[in-house]
C-alpha cells in the first residue's frame, strides 16, 4: 500500500538489468557465494487470442489418468470467470462462454493434481487431465506472502530470491504459496509504460518460478498495467489485466486443498469513475469493488464448491468493504476466512467473514531507512499456515530471521516478574536461546513447547532489580542472530526529583480516512502514574492539555485512562508530555513516527494515532495501533 499523495516520488534505489547474469557476491574467503538475486527462470504461459471471436459454445472432457489407463472425472468445476459449469458422470462439460471472456480453466479438486496447465485459451474444444495427488491433504503446510511491491529496484528482486530460497528450504515443504496482492509496484493510474510493466512481471514470475511448489496470486492495484489499453479502454471491466493475464493467467479462480475450497478475487476495476489528485493532476485511479458479473461468478463458484468443504478467500482487502453481498454469500457458503494484504501490518479482525493481514515482504523496500520494517513495527516477512483437517493454526517470519521475540510489544510497560517469550525457527540439532538484560551477561532460555516448524522459549524477568526507565532485552542463538526490543520499566521505585512542571497533550476523535474516529461516549478519568489528572468531556472530540506538577513526574511516567462505561473507548492522536523545551514521546510512538515517515515522508509522523480501550469497530491499520498504556521516560534532575 503505498499513500496517494506520495504515489509520484520516485522509488529509491539501485536499478538492475535482470536479464544479465545475477548479482554474486564473494565471501570473506574469496569462494563465489550463491547469487543474491535468482536468475529469471521463464516459463511459455498460455495467452489469450485477442481478437478471435469468442466461441458460442465449448465443449471438453476432464480426464484422470492413472496406472496408465485414463478415465472421466465427475463434478469438477470448469469455468471462463464469468460461469461455472460441472463435468457430468463421463468427465464431460459444455460451457457458453461470455463474451468477455479470455481463457476456459479448472478448478483442481482436492486429492489430484492438474497435469499440464489449469488454464488454456478459449477454442471450441478443451480438454484437461488430472492425476491423484500424491500426498495426504488432511494436514498440510501453506504460506501466506502479500504485497511483494517488486519492481528494478535491487532490493526487492534481492528480497524476493531470499524469500524464494527460505520457502524452498522449509521442512516439511509447504504445498503451495498464496500471494494476496500488490505483486509489483506499478502506478495505479495506469501511467507506468507497458515496457516498464513488462519488466516487473518479468521480475516476479521469474524468480517465483524458483518455488518448487505452486503459487497463486491477486492483482491488487499496483499490478495493473497500461498493456493493451487500445483494446481494454478504461471503462472495460478487464482493463488493466492483460499483462497479469500473460504472466498469471486468470485473475478470478478458485482451488481445492484438503477441505478448503480457495477463492481468489480482484477488486481493482478501471472504469474511468474515480479521479484522485496526485502532484497536481487528476487521475484515474482503480473503483475497487468487485462488479456485478463477478459478484455471480463468486456465487457460482463457491456454490459448485465440493460438499463439505469450508471456504477461505485470498484478496488485496476485506471483501465485506469491496464487494456486495459479501455477508449473504458468506453465511450461505461456509466463508470461514480471509486472507488480505495491501496495508502492510499483520493484524486480525473479527468480522462477519474474520479477515487476517499477512504484513507486508516489501516491507518498504524503496526506503532503507524503514529498517526492513512495516509501519506496524512488523519485520517485513510472511504468515506460514498449518491446515490440520478444519483447524487452521499460524505465525509470522520475519523475512532471514528464525528468532524473534514474541511476547510484548515495543515499548511495552514492564513491572515486577514478567516472562517474556521467544521462538526459534527450523532449530538446528542442540541449539537454543538465550537472553540477555544487559548485553553482556547472557543466561539460557527455558523450552516450553514446539509448535509446527519452531521451538518457544520462555525467560522469567524480575524488572524489580531494573532501573526505572528504557531496557533492552536481547535474545540470541548459538549461531549468533541476535533480536533486541526495548521496554519500559515502571515499578515506581525511583526516588528522583523534578524541579519543572510538565503540560500533557493529545487530541481525542480527530477524524481521519483510516478508521473510525471516536470519543468516548460515557466519563473517562485520564491517570498518569496511577493518579488522577483530569477528565475527557463524553463525546468531545477537541484537543486536551493537562498540567502535570513536577512532584507528579518520575523517572518512567505511565498515562492510562478509565472508562466509565463498560466496552467504551476512543481514538488518540499521538500523546506528547512536554517539560521545559522537550517534548517526550512514548517508545513505541517514537518507532512507529520514524518508521511511518521513512514510509510515506515527514508529513506521515502525525497521521492516525491509537485505539484505546474498547472502541469498535476501529480497525488497526498502518497509522492506528491498539494501545491503552503510554508511558514517558524523563532523565531527572536532583
Amino acid at each position: 500500500m503505498r499513500i496517494v499523495l506520495l504515489l509520484g516520488l520516485v522509488v529509491s534505489g539501485l536499478l538492475i538489468a535482470l536479464s544479465m547474469n545475477a548479482t554474486r557476491a564473494e565471501t570473506p574467503d574469496g569462494v563465489r557465494a550463491e547469487p543474491e538475486v535468482l536468475e529469471l527462470l521463464l516459463k511459455e504461459t498460455p495467452k489469450p487470442n485477442y481478437g478471435v471471436p469468442v466461441p458460442k459454445r465449448i465443449n471438453g472432457h476432464v480426464m484422470l489418468c492413472s496406472d496408465g489407463s485414463a478415465s472421466g472425472v465427475k463434478g469438477v468445476s470448469i469455468t471462463d470467470g464469468y460461469s461455472v459449469v460441472k463435468t457430468d458422470e463421463l468427465g464431460v462439460y459444455t460451457l457458453t462462454p461470455h463474451a468477455s471472456a479470455v481463457f476456459i480453466y479448472i478448478t483442481r479438486p482436492s486429492g489430484h493434481e492438474v497435469q499440464g496447465q489449469w488454464y488454456k485459451p478459449l477454442a471450441a474444444k478443451v480438454d484437461f487431465a488430472l492425476k491423484p495427488g500424491a500426498q495426504d491433504e488432511n494436514e498440510y503446510i501453506f504460506v501466506h506472502v502479500t504485497d511483494t511491491h517488486v519492481s528494478t529496484d535491487l532490493r526487492s528482486v534481492a528480497g524476493l530470491s531470499r524469500f524464494v530460497r527460505e520457502v524452498n528450504a522449509l521442512t516439511p515443504k509447504p504445498r503451495f504459496v498464496v500471494n494476496s496482492g500488490d505483486l509489483l509496484n506499478l502506478h495505479k493510474a495506469l501511467v507506468t509504460s507497458p515496457a516498464a510493466g513488462r519488466a516487473d512481471f518479468r521480475n516476479y514470475v521469474g524468480i517465483m518460478n524458483h518455488l518448487t511448489m505452486p503459487y497463486y496470486n491477486v492483482a491488487g492495484d499496483h499490478t495493473d498495467s497500461s498493456y493493451r489499453l487500445k483494446e481494454f479502454p478504461r471503462g472495460d471491466h478487464r482493463c488493466g489485466k492483460p499483462l497479469y493475464w500473460e504472466y498469471l493467467g486468470p485473475n478470478f479462480f478458485s482451488f481445492e486443498y484438503g477441505k478448503i475450497h480457495f477463492v481468489s478475487v480482484d477488486f481493482g476495476y478501471h472504469l474511468g469513475q474515480r479521479q484522485v489528485k496526485v502532484n497536481g493532476k487528476m487521475l484515474e485511479y482503480p473503483t475497487n469493488e468487485v462488479q456485478p458479473m463477478h459478484v455471480e461468478w463468486l456465487k457460482q463458484d463457491m456454490s459448485h464448491r465440493t460438499r463439505d468443504t469450508f471456504v477461505v478467500t485470498t484478496s488485496e482487502a476485506d471483501l465485506e468493504n469491496h464487494c456486495r453481498e459479501f455477508e449473504d454469500m458468506a453465511r450461505q457458503h461456509d466463508i470461514r476466512l480471509q486472507l488480505v494484504g495491501d496495508n502492510h501490518v499483520v493484524a486480525h479482525k473479527t468480522r462477519t467473514v474474520p479477515y487476517r493481514s499477512g504484513g507486508a515482504l516489501a516491507g518498504c523496500w524503496w526506503n532503507p531507512k524503514a529498517e526492513q520494517l512495516c509501519p506496524d513495527l512488523s519485520p517485513q516477512g510472511y504468515l506460514i499456515y498449518r491446515v490440520q483437517g478444519e483447524q487452521l493454526e499460524h505465525f509470522y517470519k520475519g523475512l532471514g530471521q528464525r528468532v524473534a521475540i514474541v511476547s510484548h510489544r515495543v515499548g511495552a510497560l514492564l513491572k515486577g516478574s514478567v516472562q517474556i517469550q521467544a521462538h526459534l525457527v527450523q532449530p538446528k540439532p542442540d541449539e537454543s536461546l538465550e537472553y540477555s538484560m544487559n548485553g553482556n551477561d547472557w543466561l539460557p532460555m527455558r523450552e516450553i513447547g514446539r509448535p509446527f516448524y519452531r521451538t518457544l522459549y520462555q525467560a522469567t524477568v524480575d524488572t524489580t532489580s531494573l532501573a526505572d526507565g528504557l531496557s533492552t532485552f536481547r535474545v540470541k542463538n548459538t549461531d549468533g542472530e541476535v533480536r533486541t526490543r526495548q521496554f519500559v520499566v515502571a515499578n515506581g521505585h525511583d526516588t528522583s526529583s523534578f524541579e519543572t512542571d510538565a503540560l500533557l497533550r493529545f487530541d481525542v476523535g480527530t477524524k481521519t480516512g483510516w478508521t473510525t474516529a471516536r470519543a468516548p461516549s460515557g466519563k473517562a478519568d485520564v491517570l498518569l502514574n496511577g493518579k488522577f489528572i483530569g477528565a475527557l468531556e463524553p463525546d468531545g472530540r477537541k484537543k486536551y492539555s493537562f498540567k502535570i506538577p513536577a512532584t507528579h513526574l518520575r523517572n518512567a511516567n505511565v498515562l492510562s485512562f478509565h472508562f466509565t462505561d463498560k466496552g467504551d473507548g476512543m481514538t488518540l492522536g499521538s500523546p506528547v508530555l512536554t517539560v521545559g523545551d522537550r517534548d517526550v514521546r512514548d517508545p513505541r510512538d517514537v518507532a512507529l513516527r520514524r518508521v511511518k515517515t521513512a514510509h510515506w515522508g515527514s508529513n506521515a509522523a502525525d497521521w492516525g494515532g491509537y485505539i484505546v480501550g474498547d472502541a469498535a469497530p476501529p480497525d488497526e491499520s498502518p497509522f492506528h495501533r491498539r494501545q491503552n498504556v503510554f508511558c514517558f521516560v524523563l532523565n531527572a534532575t536532583q
